[in-house]
């Protein structure tokens, strides 16, 4: 059986430092994993890794099979594999919907195509009354739908969603986790990074926990937050509470 995605024994090093050290694990079409563990566990470095934005020591990422490590990050989001950044990075002087045609360019040339695109993809995150709105007069809980938006632009299969939450009040967390679920219910696959144990453990059908580079447990919620090793390294003597 071919997984939608399939990390192999992935390695990068910055001199001395091994930031992901031999990370293997995979994920199926309609899956929502998530990757946690303590700041500087190797998560973000992983990503890049993934999306093609940086290149691995060693190691493989194969996407629907074949290999995308070592491509470029513009090849990997023409393959439907694409990801958001924690911190949001909008266009500010232009408008909500231009900011989403940027990302509707990956596929379609013409600018009344790609425009068409942007206003679909508005409408699916409930943004489409924000379309003319510079992305400078949003709040921050527009700018992170506004993120996912750019990348849902790229038409991709994959998602991969970096600290979405993060910088949130619980009540925005609640929205932001509702329209991650409602994607993921039309069919989205979901690799999520995140700090916010509420949408990780909601979110999740699996996780995967790095500790210093190396992944220390895999697992559903249930079982990662029963795991000595997970609880010692990252969540700490009382785990998490629902």
């Amino acid at each position: 059986m071919t997984h939608l995605l399939e990390v192999e024994n992935l390695t990068r090093q910055f001199g001395g430092l091994t930031a992901v050290n031999k990370l293997s694990f995979y994920m199926d079409q309609g899956e929502v994993v998530g990757l946690i563990g303590p700041n500087g566990a190797g998560k973000t470095t992983c990503f890049n890794m993934i999306s093609g934005s940086m290149r691995p020591s060693m190691g493989t990422v194969r996407f629907r099979g074949e290999v995308i490590s070592g491509l470029k990050a513009h090849q990997v989001t023409k393959r439907g594999l694409t990801r958001t950044f924690q911190v949001v990075q909008p266009f500010p002087e232009m408008s909500a919907l231009e900011n989403v045609m940027i990302g509707a360019f990956a596929r379609h040339r013409s600018r009344q195509a790609a425009e068409d695109k942007a206003g679909e993809v508005l409408e699916r995150i409930a943004m489409k009354h924000k379309a003319t709105v510079l992305a400078r007069d949003l709040t921050l809980l527009e700018l992170k739908r506004l993120e996912i938006g750019k990348a849902l632009a790229t038409e991709p299969e994959l998602l991969l969603l970096d600290e979405v939450a993060a910088g949130l009040t619980p009540v925005e967390i609640d929205d932001i986790l509702a329209l991650v679920r409602k994607l993921n219910s039309e069919g989205m696959s979901l690799l999520v990074v995140e700090h916010v144990m509420k949408v990780i453990m909601n979110l999740s059908h699996r996780i995967v926990v790095l500790n210093f580079g190396s992944k220390i447990s895999e697992g559903t919620a249930k079982e990662i937050a029963k795991d000595p090793a997970v609880l010692d390294a990252y969540l700490g003597e009382e785990g998490y509470v629902a």
